[in-house]
């Protein structure tokens, strides 16, 4: 899927929280952590960030746009991003990880003068197969109907959709609507997603910047992938 020009207000960007967060105790943990950088855009051309703790580089992490790369691993939860200009480390932000969890996408997200990031734990146990975690950055609220499962995202929030379907569909509608005003709901996406318990996907939502209207496109992770 082609990726659209997002318009994305830092105010709306403070208010989302993944929920892809567990509370359980991580087993692996000590081997690493898994980390994938993913962007839905790319702010200013810059694909590639820097991961630091003080001034120690830790690695160069590719900011994919397409699909998801293998990753790479890292021991710590907390560190900087940023890149090096003319021999020096231009610092961007911080990244916290949660306390749980071996592996996590690193969701970068474009603002008119930074990125913000949004660590998804993709190793939840309650993030499975069909499901899908879907980012409403747009001001509205956003109606997902997932084959006979309705939802509603409120403007600013993220939550995980779970499909409903008969036991021997392959394929289920996904249905993606806004509210423009109150007591009204515009269709934006009407189509049909396989039926793959191997697959899990991220949505994201944002307003198309030529037509005012939300649009969103996504990426796809295995349902399980081996403990690094």
């Amino acid at each position: 899927m082609h990726f659209i020009k997002f318009l994305l207000l830092p105010l709306l960007l403070m208010q989302i929280v993944s929920p892809a967060i567990a509370q359980e105790p991580t087993a692996g943990s000590n081997r690493g952590i898994l980390i994938r950088g993913f962007a839905i855009a790319h702010f200013n051309g810059i694909g590639k960030v820097e991961l630091r703790q003080e001034t120690k580089l830790l690695l160069d992490l590719r900011l994919a746009t397409g699909q998801l790369d293998a990753g790479q691993n890292i021991k710590i939860r907390q560190f900087s991003f940023g890149i090096t200009k003319e021999g020096v480390f231009a610092p961007m932000g911080q990244i916290k990880l949660p306390d749980v969890g071996s592996d996590f996408i690193l969701v970068f997200v474009p603002t008119k003068d930074n990125y913000r990031v949004f660590p998804v734990r993709a190793d939840d146990p309650d993030f499975k197969g069909n499901d899908a975690l879907l980012f409403n950055f747009t001001p509205y609220r956003i109606h997902a109907v997932l084959g006979t499962k309705r939802q509603a995202i409120d403007s600013t929030k993220s939550a995980k959709l779970s499909p409903s379907f008969e036991a021997d569909a392959t394929f289920f509608q996904a249905l993606f609507a806004y509210e423009p005003e109150q007591g009204k709901i515009a269709p934006f996406s009407n189509t049909r997603w396989p039926v793959n318990g191997n697959l899990k996907a991220i949505v994201f939502v944002s307003m198309d910047a030529e037509t005012n209207r939300p649009v969103y496109s996504s990426v796809v992770d295995l349902a399980s992938r081996p403990v690094p």
